[in-house]
């Protein structure tokens, strides 16, 4: 059975008040509202209802009334904005936010079971806008901090120590390829909770802290990006905003781009895609001159993704492709980091695809896609994305007219897609659904149909 999850913050956190119905909830906030001198609220389940969906906002008194009565600062109201500033109201997200980013707030901010951390089933990030360019400033701002030596005991970190943890996190992203965010990250929260606890307890001096927070923050990363595979994006993005610390305090500023690439990713799949310019924007401005031709690719690439998205990003959406593809012809170097392994021309050409669907382009996304396969993108290799741009390019022929070869690519892209378990491949193969069934004279789109019919989630998770 899939567990509970929650599309809004505010669902989120009534239910980790002991799952307060919505009149329960504005009982609470009225009794605030009234004490602060702006009178009586309506109390009407609808009014939640319609904050939750989304369909309305509260008004500045009832948000001021809701942040006296979880603590949150009322500047952080105004500086937030709904429904960010709501994380505050969460233990861990506030940890995240407000603890100093030196050593010390670090490690009180780290998420996972050993910290004390509530399974977060929210399915949308906890910031954005404000909250972002906040974090990405403290990272800037924290990047040289040294990291100080502590002593409590529990004995001394040495590099065959880290040596042995960061092994395992190549492994893990590879495994991730085959099996999907939902099998892959109970192995990387494990390996992330020990590294954090040797963060926590041990001892060890300024080169080999660096090196530890280098692996932490790597660990944390690939949770992030597991749980984002998997459609929690709350702790997704806990999980990032904590490797973005990490990498701050091993001063590992290549390491951190790749996070805020990974972040951006979030931004323009759930929230705004001018977020996820604005941290790619970060991340190049750090790396501007120092970055190896396969880091810049792929930032010019996620870049490129993001300005597909928005409004009017259609040139420099085009033109960051092209910086890409010149970058990537570059050919690898010695130092390429190892978690770039996943950059290969067939991956490049196939982001490129999703974007000129995002654009509005189907019959150029449909050539982009030929391209991509003929790039060598490897279906054995990254099955999970294959079928995951096989929903796109279904997509894409449906736009062009083509229902017959739609529904033939989808049933592919589904019949893949029973091998791993993937938040975002179902919730892609939902879309898709959706936009075949008035197609239901097809003979093809029956056959996708039919089989989807009988397609149960791998994990039983959400997605």
């Amino acid at each position: 059975m899939a567990e509970l999850t929650y599309r809004h913050p505010l669902a989120a956190l009534r239910a980790a008040l002991g799952g307060l119905s919505a009149v329960e909830y504005l009982n609470q906030v009225n009794r605030r509202h009234r004490a602060l001198g702006f009178g009586a609220m309506a109390i009407r389940r609808e009014k939640v209802i319609r904050w939750e969906s989304g369909a309305s906002v509260p008004q500045l008194s009832a948000q001021l009334a809701m942040a006296d009565l979880h603590g949150v600062p009322e500047d952080s109201v105004y500086d937030l904005g709904w429904p960010s500033w709501l994380s505050l109201a969460f233990p861990a997200d506030r940890a995240l936010l407000r603890e100093p980013w030196n050593l010390e707030g670090t490690l009180a901010a780290l998420p996972g079971a050993a910290r004390g951390r509530f399974a977060d089933r929210r399915r949308t990030p906890w910031t954005a806008g404000a909250g972002l360019d906040a974090l990405v400033g403290e990272w800037s701002r924290a990047l040289s901090a040294p990291v100080q030596t502590i002593k409590n005991g529990r004995g001394r970190v040495t590099e065959e120590m880290i040596e042995a943890f960061t092994d395992p996190l190549a492994r893990i992203s590879r495994l991730d390829d085959v099996l999907g965010g939902e099998l892959t990250r109970r192995i990387a929260l494990a390996n992330f909770e020990v590294l954090s606890s040797i963060a926590h307890d041990s001892t060890y001096g300024e080169t080999t802290g660096r090196r530890l927070f280098q692996a932490l923050g790597e660990a944390a990363r690939i949770c992030g990006w597991l749980y984002f595979d998997s459609g929690l994006h709350s702790a997704a993005q806990s999980y990032y905003v904590t490797a973005l610390r990490a990498s701050a305090m091993a001063g590992d500023e290549v390491t951190g781009a790749n996070i805020l690439a990974f972040m951006a990713i979030q931004s323009y799949s759930e929230g705004d895609p001018t977020d996820a310019v604005k941290l790619v924007d970060a991340a190049l401005n750090h790396c501007d001159g120092r970055a190896i031709p396969r880091l810049r690719a792929m930032l010019y690439s996620r870049r490129a993704r993001a300005l597909s998205k928005t409004s009017h990003g259609l040139n420099g959406c085009l033109r960051d492709f092209d910086k890409a593809r010149h970058c990537h012809a570059l050919g690898s170097h010695d130092d390429d980091p190892s978690w770039l392994y996943w950059l290969t021309e067939g991956e490049l050409e196939m982001l490129a695809a999703s974007s000129e669907l995002s654009l509005g382009r189907p019959h150029q996304a449909l050539r982009a896609f030929d391209t991509a396969a003929r790039a060598g993108h490897s279906p054995e290799t990254f099955p999970r994305d294959h079928a995951l741009y096989l929903t796109r390019t279904a997509r894409a022929h449906l736009l062009t007219g083509d229902v017959e070869q739609a529904g033939a690519v989808a049933t592919r892209a589904l019949t893949l897609s029973r091998g791993f378990g993937s938040g975002r491949v179902r919730s892609e193969l939902a879309r898709l659904g959706t936009a075949l069934n008035r197609h239901r004279s097809s003979r093809a789109v029956r056959e996708f149909t039919d089989l989807r019919a009988t397609t149960e989630p791998l994990d039983g998770q959400p997605g």
